[in-house]
């Protein structure tokens, strides 16, 4: 008669183990289901017509005065119009095309875009929902890491305007010198541009420019989004300085919240910089007696071609913001206390607790600063959407 074997001492996972499988099958999960790309669907990119086939889309804007149902053949702006004045159909179309997972792969910076998304959805809940002594307590840095060097490597991706590198200088000198770490005012600089990119973006979704495109209209809850990223932002940045943030609990609620609202509010941001493309498209067909079409459709080509770029500088702020966050949340005595032979790293863990609060809070500063600086220069005629 045969005796089942039983092992009556379980083997036991080890932690850092059983915090990569999490790690891998979140990655998995995310990767196969396209989440990052899911974040952008649907929005609606354009496309100049020599790009696309003729019969695939569909025209969405037309000159005043034209037929709409001329075909692909030039007009003429009347029946006394000289040579010069005639253009082709084909320079007063743009097609619009819904944003999927295909159409993103395709783009430039899409790899950076998609790890950017990839690593915070992978690392971060197993470190914060693992108990203690299952999570790795420096699993939160990586994505904080990344997202570092993405937002250095795509500060300048499209080019900058002059304004824009101003307020990026500007911020990292006052970042530095006003907060206690300089490596925190360093890394908080960084958010900028991509602040002032989104005061932009804003400047149109909510349609402060009055220009009556249809095309730029956003629906009501993408600006509500738009309007609570700032309010709370500057809200939690205000009660910090002001000293009415209770304890340091209460201030990462604040932060996570404010953090949540921009990323939430990046989705609307990027269709407006999509939208940006047609505005000054627009402006450029209808500028003078003879339509500027070369600078319309460069417009259209470059916006389309930075959009993976532009989408990680919007992304990316909030991201690292909950990165750091998580990172405070997971370190301190709790990993290291009691363990023999690691005492000497409590010290050292709660000091990076401390620098992970510290530049998630310059991070959310820095960030409603300059949005709510560029919205105010926007405001006063100072700065224009060309």
């Amino acid at each position: 008669m045969a005796v089942p074997l039983s092992f009556p001492i379980p083997i036991p996972i080890p932690p850092p183990l059983l915090h990569a499988a999490a790690a891998l099958a979140l990655a998995a999960f995310a990767h196969f289901l396209h989440l990052p790309s899911l974040f952008l669907y649907a929005l609606h990119t354009y496309i100049h017509p020599d790009a696309v086939p003729s019969n695939t889309p569909r025209a969405v804007l037309r000159p005043p005065g034209s037929d709409a149902g001329q075909g692909k053949g030039s007009s003429k702006r009347g029946g006394g119009a000289a040579a010069k004045d005639a253009f082709d159909a084909n320079s007063a179309q743009l097609y619009r095309l819904r944003l999927s997972h295909t159409t993103l792969a395709t783009r430039p910076h899409f790899g950076a875009y998609h790890a950017a998304f990839l690593l915070p959805l992978a690392l971060l809940p197993p470190a914060l929902l693992l108990p203690p002594l299952a999570a790795s307590p420096l699993a939160p840095l990586v994505p904080a890491a990344y997202l570092f060097v993405a937002l250095l490597r795509h500060v300048a991706v499209p080019s900058p305007r002059p304004a824009q590198l101003a307020a990026a200088l500007g911020a990292l000198l006052v970042a530095t010198l006003l907060s206690s770490s300089p490596f925190a005012g360093a890394l908080a600089s960084l958010a900028a541009l991509p602040a002032a990119r989104f005061a932009r973006a804003f400047w149109l979704g909510t349609d402060q420019p009055r220009t009556g495109l249809a095309v730029l209209a956003s629906s009501a809850p993408a600006r509500l989004i738009l309007y609570l990223a700032v309010l709370v932002s500057s809200v939690a940045s205000i009660l910090r300085c002001c000293g009415f943030v209770g304890g340091a609990e209460q201030e990462v609620r604040l932060l996570a919240a404010a953090a949540g609202l921009q990323l939430l509010a990046a989705r609307p941001a990027v269709q407006m910089y999509l939208n940006e493309a047609v505005f000054c498209w627009y402006q450029r067909l209808h500028v003078s007696r003879t339509p500027d079409t070369e600078y319309g459709r460069a417009k259209v080509f470059l916006h389309n071609h930075h959009l993976c770029a532009v989408a990680t500088q919007l992304v990316a702020p909030p991201l690292l913001v909950l990165s750091l966050l998580a990172l405070w949340r997971v370190q301190g005595k709790d990993f290291f206390g009691g363990v023999k032979g690691l005492d000497w790293l409590v010290g050292w863990s709660v000091s990076m607790k401390e620098a992970a609060l510290l530049a998630a809070r310059w991070v959310v500063a820095v960030w409603s600063t300059v949005t709510v600086i560029t919205l105010v220069c926007y405001k006063r005629g100072w700065l224009f959407v060309l």
